[in-house]
Parts: structure tokens; sequence; C-alpha cells
């Protein structure tokens, strides 16, 4: 996480690796200390977070949703179930989400919501695409067998699994090694899109 000073502009920077149980509260106060800070963007950064928990991918999609579809359960005859939205957020400003071949799972869920919802444009490489939800029988023999009994479908009635989420802006390549690391050039062209959106968008105080 971090504030990143961008030319006449002040951008927020969150990084999550894992969705673990953790997650949910450490964000709540990451967004917390940068809207402190009065950020006018967010750059959000799923790379390589290869998933965790679901329950962790839902929270903090709700965090950045004010109200709508987060994803969707598609069982093996074609019903789905959908999973929404509370309407309250905890930042609702503008945001980029960076995705990349290492972004999967709850992950996935995540990056798929925001980019359904029209709430974050995605930047990066197409996601890993893992959308099953699998439960686990035991066997006589003591093994154990992982049956298939739904998979993840994005609002737009994407399916994650095995298709991935393709992001809305392919980003140069050589892919970063280290994301978030020093000289990590796909961050500098989220600021540039960033700074470019904040530029078309325009300013209350001005009117």
């Amino acid at each position: 996480t971090g504030e990143e000073g961008s030319n006449d502009h002040t951008l927020g920077y969150l990084r999550i690796t894992q969705l673990t149980d953790r997650v949910t509260e450490q964000v709540k106060q990451e967004l917390e200390e940068l809207q402190d800070k009065i950020i006018e963007g967010l750059v959000l950064d799923l790379r390589n977070s290869s998933g965790g928990l679901v329950s962790s991918g839902l929270a903090v999609a709700d965090d950045f949703l004010a109200g709508g579809t987060i994803v969707e359960t598609r069982n093996r005859d074609g019903i789905d179930d959908a999973i929404n939205a509370n309407p309250l957020t905890l930042y609702d400003g503008p945001m980029l989400t960076l995705v990349n071949g290492g972004t999967a799972s709850a992950s996935e869920i995540l990056a798929g919501a925001l980019q359904d919802n029209e709430r974050s444009t995605l930047l990066g490489h197409q996601t890993f695409g893992k959308g099953l939800i699998q439960t686990l029988t035991n066997l006589s023999d003591g093994s154990g067998l992982a049956v298939t009994v739904a998979g993840y479908v994005t609002p737009n009635g994407h399916d994650i699994q095995g298709e991935g989420i393709a992001p809305d802006r392919q980003l140069s390549d050589p892919e970063p090694l280290a994301p978030g690391g020093d000289g990590d050039r796909w961050i500098s062209e989220a600021e540039q899109w960033m700074e470019a959106l904040l530029e078309q968008s325009p300013d209350p105080a001005a009117e």
C-alpha cells in the first residue's frame, strides 16, 4: 500500500497478494488511511494474487461496489445464484485494477465484479482462469475425490473457469517480474492512465 504523487494528482496504491481472513480488515484500514490523504484515484494491484478465501474476495468487492452483483454461481443444471453487494462503499472514487496470469480464483471474482459493474478498468494481462466450486468426497479406501458442483460466473455471465478475465487494456511486454517493486513499469503506466481519466473528469470545485 502507499501514496503515489503523480504530477498534480495524489493517487493511492493498494496491493493484495493473498485473500486471507485478515485482508478484509487490512483493506478497510488502508482505504481509511489513503482517504485521509485525500487521494484522487486508486490503483488496486491484484497481480500474482493467487486467490485465497472466496469470502474475503466477496468482502473486498463489497467495499468498492454500491450494490449490484458481485458474482454468480452456476450449478451443473445451469441454474445461477447471484451474490450481491451492499449499497454502502468504503471507497467510491476513480480506480484502476492491475491483473496478470497469476491473478486467480477469488482474486478473479473480485476483478470480474469490478469490471462488469464498470467500477474499475482492468489493466495488464489475461487472468489465470480458476473458477470451480468443488466438494471433497471421502472414499472407502481412505482417499478423497474432488467433485465439481458449480462454477463462478462474472455478473455479465462470463465463465471464469478455463477462460480467465481479459483486461480492458493490455499493458506492454515484458511483464514486470516483481509486481509492486522498484521500477515496476506497469504501475507507472497505470498512473499515466489514471491521470488521463482524472483530466477528463469534470472538477466539481471548478463549477
